[in-house]
């Protein structure tokens, strides 16, 4: 009997999304950067000799993903002799007649989850896996509201794609509630859908993580992406974070005051950016600097500031952002009145003026389904023109 279980977990890779913020072209990179950040789960694994892999969702976008990325991804799941892959279909790569995951022949280490939660148990680590898939786009019934383990001496563990909430508000995605979580037993519970990592948290005698997006995709998901790493025995959980992304999303507020748009400020300011950064992460990472300050003052400072600074970074964005109050939730809400990528020129392509108009669509959107339907029309629209799911992989 194991005195031990090693465990893996990570969610949100999104395999051939086309929705990376960056320059024209970064798409490409970034996807390159998801694979590289892969393979160094897989080699975590190996390299931990970690019994259990937990992929809680979102691995592939459903709507874009081919044929040839599916069958690498198992092709490279395959390799990990020994961890035992466990995975819980997503709201982006659902279980339906379509899916991803019939697009490829897992091998014998790899259990999906469909509907409905059921269990897989391991007598060689004493432990029960538990979980369940998503087979639709939505949700209709909450995963689990009156589950319980089954008391028989093995270590309870559970992976799905949802989240933990206190108030049963979503639509088309039901939240877990804490005192779900509490009644279940489980000794761990492993979720997935948060675009970054929840931190350790625990319900009751139950510790349960979020790990977020392995790679981030935007500037509001900055912070650090990664695994979830952990060892589970029957009374007790130790359980860390380990970030793995490449790179990162990183945003810097500059106030400008009346009269400083001159040359010197301008060059003062420059300095500052340049003190806070090191070289290395401004060719490792993507930037936005946010203007705020009197309309005049702030537009005769943004080009000028792009130019001396382009040569600097590897992407940087210069945003003259205009604070305005959402009458509904009474928060400040930051919206993007100009932006000058670093060429300096201004010049936007339609797809980049349509992303931009449902960028300030999003930023006035304050819950979930109206986030969600934006991002509905995103990839109906990006898809209209001409940036869908690519069918010809040649």
């Amino acid at each position: 009997m194991a005195p031990c279980v090693r465990f893996l977990q990570c969610a949100g890779c999104r395999f051939d999304s086309p929705f990376w913020e960056g320059p024209e072209g970064w798409a490409a990179q970034r996807n390159q950067d998801l694979w590289q950040t892969f393979e160094a789960v897989l080699s975590l694994c190996r390299s931990e000799k970690v019994e259990i892999l937990f992929l809680t969702g979102d691995i592939f976008e459903q709507e874009y993903v081919h044929k040839a990325t599916v069958e690498r991804v198992a092709r490279s799941l395959a390799t990990l002799n020994g961890t035992r892959i466990f995975i819980a279909p997503g709201e982006r790569d659902p279980l339906v007649a379509t899916s991803a995951y019939r697009l490829a022949v897992w091998p014998s280490n790899v259990h999906i989850f469909s509907s409905g939660i059921s269990s897989v148990k391991i007598p060689s680590l004493n432990v029960t896996v538990y979980g369940a898939g998503w087979t639709a786009y939505q949700q209709k019934d909450p995963f689990f509201d009156s589950f319980q383990v089954v008391q028989d001496g093995t270590i309870p563990i559970m992976l799905l794609h949802a989240e933990m909430d206190s108030v049963k508000n979503s639509v088309g995605f039901i939240p877990i509630l804490p005192e779900n979580i509490i009644a279940s037993g489980l000794a761990y519970l492993a979720l997935g859908h948060q675009e970054r990592w929840t931190g350790i948290q625990k319900a009751g005698e139950t510790v349960w993580s979020d790990s977020g997006f392995l790679e981030a995709r935007s500037f509001a998901e900055n912070g650090p992406h990664g695994v979830v790493m952990g060892e589970l025995e029957q009374e007790s959980a130790k359980v860390k974070f380990l970030e793995l992304g490449q790179r990162h999303y990183i945003e810097k507020t500059l106030e400008i005051q009346a009269n400083q748009a001159n040359q010197a400020n301008i060059v003062a300011l420059s300095s500052k950016l340049l003190s806070e950064t090191s070289p290395e992460e401004r060719q490792k990472d993507l930037y936005r600097v946010n203007l705020s300050g009197p309309f005049r003052e702030v537009e005769a400072v943004v080009q000028p500031l792009q130019k001396l600074l382009a040569d600097e970074f590897r992407f940087l964005e210069v945003v003259h952002t205009e604070g305005e109050t959402n009458a509904r939730s009474g928060t400040d809400v930051v919206t993007p009145s100009e932006t000058i990528t670093e060429n300096g020129e201004g010049y936007l392509t339609v797809s980049q003026v349509f992303i931009n108009k449902l960028k300030e669509r999003q930023f006035l959107a304050v819950d979930t389904e109206n986030q969600e339907h934006c991002e509905l029309v995103m990839k109906i629209g990006l898809a209209a023109l001409g940036q869908g799911r690519i069918d010809n992989e040649n």
